[in-house]
């Protein structure tokens, strides 16, 4: 199986499990009970995507030890991530004590969104994963750089965007936090998604056409 079909069939796979876990499986839902509802999505998004993890990494030819190192890896920078994003939330304007589990839900949510897809994308057995050159350089050359690196913008973009309608003073249920912020970080993963899929493809367009 070819790089390109197996990111591919993971990260749809991912846009799906988002899909379901944030507005079909909990009992309540997002615009009426946010932090109900994601704390119902989050441990399955959590367990959802390190099984995508452990099913990229199985495709890629990973011995089961070495998947099973990777996703803990995975897991533990997704709980370490969250506490970050916490904290810039916190910096960039949420309530600090009376909605501290807003807070937290929302930052668990965009952690695992941003960090286990980017795992499942940009490890690849017995090759090093050049990290800053993808996350910091911006520099993404292979499939599973420009996947990883597509879907963790867009999806922390995302995010930033949905903030933006959060001091407008337009009275809307959509409004209250989270609820923005979660719904734009859903979209900015598939986005991510979408654009490491298109990315990709014409890179591979134009790599065949210089071999001919």
């Amino acid at each position: 199986m070819n790089s390109l079909l197996i990111h591919s069939l993971v990260a749809f796979l991912g846009v799906l499990l988002d899909t379901m876990a944030t507005f079909h499986w909990p009992d309540t839902k997002l615009m009426q009970e946010p932090v109900e509802t994601l704390a119902t999505a989050v441990p399955i998004l959590l367990l959802g995507h390190a099984l995508l993890l452990l099913l990229a990494l199985y495709l890629k030819g990973s011995s089961l030890g070495g998947a099973l190192s990777t996703t803990g890896c995975a897991l533990v920078t997704t709980a370490f991530t969250t506490l970050i994003l916490h904290m810039f939330t916190v910096l960039f304007g949420a309530p600090l004590l009376a909605k501290f589990y807003n807070t937290l839900v929302f930052s668990a949510y965009l952690s695992i969104l941003s960090v286990m897809p980017t795992f499942a994308a940009i490890v690849t057995p017995q090759q090093s994963s050049n990290w800053s050159k993808v996350l910091l350089q911006h520099c993404p050359t292979t499939t599973p750089e420009i996947y990883g690196y597509t879907q963790a913008i867009c999806t922390l973009s995302g995010a930033w965007i949905g903030a933006i309608v959060l001091p407008l003073d337009w009275d809307r249920e959509w409004q209250a936090w989270p609820i923005s912020c979660v719904i734009s970080t859903y979209l900015g993963h598939t986005v991510g998604v979408l654009a490491g899929f298109g990315w990709s493809s014409i890179k591979l367009v134009f790599e065949k056409k210089k071999t001919e």
